[in-house]
């Protein structure tokens, strides 16, 4: 299935669809594929996170469930694409190092299980992928959000690597996060995440199980291009016969 740039356009948008845990290397792998494909790149745990944080913000109670369906369309957020990746505003205001905090991302696992957050990201995100040929990494693109995917990755990765990613990822940024901190951080996202009642995160029907526990970002990001690659190529037979 394609998703159309518009209902009269019959342009044809490819889309690929990742998932994985935490720290498994999705945000930087597909970044890079996007890139290398001239694709738009989707990171839909930033959307989550941002939600998570216009909450704060407005000290709205997630756990008040009427209330966050009323107020989720409401929030003063934009979610667009801008130079081929999504530009997130508050306010008019573009935020980046607001979402980029551990304690931004451990509410925002939190505000995820929410069934309303969810529905509303689901929206915005089908919406973003009518703009043009998209990467899209979360939790829940191949088994939700995009199950009709033309390319779906699961990639994973051993708990102590993922954790170890995640520091340096951090260190990067300038964050200080011990690792059993982290470790212990990773365990409980994975248990909420493959338990909670929606979008529990699985592998789609058809979806392709990556393990980078010894892979690095190149070779995580051939075996991606390979794949992308083998599928136009399978298409263009099928139109050829």
């Amino acid at each position: 299935m394609h998703w159309t740039t518009s209902h009269t356009q019959t342009e044809q948008i490819m889309v690929i669809a990742v998932d994985g845990p935490a720290g498994a290397g999705k945000s930087t792998v597909c970044r890079l594929v996007a890139e290398k494909l001239g694709f738009i790149y989707l990171d839909t745990g930033a959307m989550y996170r941002a939600v998570a944080w216009a909450l704060l913000e407005a000290n709205i109670d997630f756990e008040n469930h009427i209330l966050l369906e009323e107020t989720l369309p409401t929030l003063p957020l934009k979610f667009a694409i801008k130079d081929k990746a999504l530009s997130i505003t508050h306010l008019e205001r573009e935020i980046t190092e607001e979402l980029r905090m551990p304690a931004i991302t451990r509410y925002a696992s939190l505000v995820s299980q929410q069934p309303s957050v969810r529905d509303y990201l689901t929206g915005w995100q089908r919406r973003l992928a009518t703009t043009g040929n998209i990467v899209a990494e979360g939790r829940d693109m191949t088994t939700v959000v995009f199950p009709f995917a033309e390319v779906k990755v699961f990639l994973t990765a051993d708990l102590s690597t993922r954790a170890r990613r995640r520091q340096s990822d951090y260190r990067r940024k300038g964050i200080t996060v011990e690792y059993p901190e982290l470790l212990e951080q990773i365990r409980s996202r994975d248990q909420a995440d493959e338990g909670r009642g929606i979008a529990p995160l699985r592998p789609g029907e058809g979806a392709l199980i990556l393990d980078t526990s010894s892979l690095d970002t190149a070779e995580v990001v051939h075996c991606l291009l390979s794949l992308v690659k083998s599928k136009v190529e399978e298409e263009e037979s099928l139109m050829i016969r």
